[in-house]
């Protein structure tokens, strides 16, 4: 029993120390901030998805007002790829359902701070956002439906021992229509998507 005990603890002692950096993660409000969708999560530096460090409550349990049947798989597509959540209907409550649920809440009013746990390894945070029905001359409601226009991708990217804040930049948009994860480069006629948020920083505690 005595053995069995202490390797729970080396067990738990393992897991904490992959997780041993407090960091601080502020997103900033900008002139389109009006409840937009929002997911962050941690990467590996090859791209692999390792856990979400928050992700809004409507577009965690696809509780959307008169949302379609099919869901809104294109308000945060890449998340919702990286993270293999569905995005069509509820999930079952696995493991990684219930790793979710706690780190939910409601569209923030006016800007985010997360305090997070992350690796010590050198890894990579990035943040999705999306506000619906944002339409321009490009993204119609002919063309884009409720989102108007698509989510938009920052990261930064965090060396192994970094003390020193962190800016993220934007790398990119998501799909248009939520069919796939990837981040596309191509940000043309996309605008007011980009007031969404003022800065995206991390800082190390």
């Amino acid at each position: 029993m005595k053995k069995l005990i202490a390797l729970f603890a080396l067990c738990a002692a393992m897991a904490a120390s992959l997780y041993a950096r407090d960091v601080t993660i502020s997103i900033g409000a900008g002139e389109g901030w009006k409840g937009p969708q929002l997911a962050v999560w941690l990467e590996d530096q090859n791209g692999r998805y390792i856990k979400t460090l928050y992700v809004t409550k409507k577009a965690s349990a696809l509780s959307w007002f008169l949302g379609p049947k099919e869901g809104r798989p294109e308000s945060l597509p890449v998340w919702y790829h990286a993270s293999k959540h569905d995005a069509k209907k509820s999930a079952a409550q696995d493991g990684s359902q219930k790793e979710i649920d706690a780190v939910t809440s409601a569209t923030p009013k006016g800007g985010l701070v997360i305090n997070q746990k992350i690796c010590d390894e050198p890894c990579v945070i990035k943040v999705e956002v999306n506000a619906s029905f944002d339409y321009n001359s490009t993204w119609t409601k002919k063309n884009s439906g409720v989102n108007g226009q698509p989510s938009l991708v920052y990261q930064a990217l965090v060396p192994a021992g970094q003390k020193e804040e962190l800016s993220f930049e934007l790398i990119g948009s998501g799909s248009p229509d939520g069919s796939d994860g990837s981040v596309h480069k191509n940000a043309a006629g996309i605008d007011s998507a980009k007031t969404i948020v003022k800065s995206v920083n991390v800082t190390f505690n």
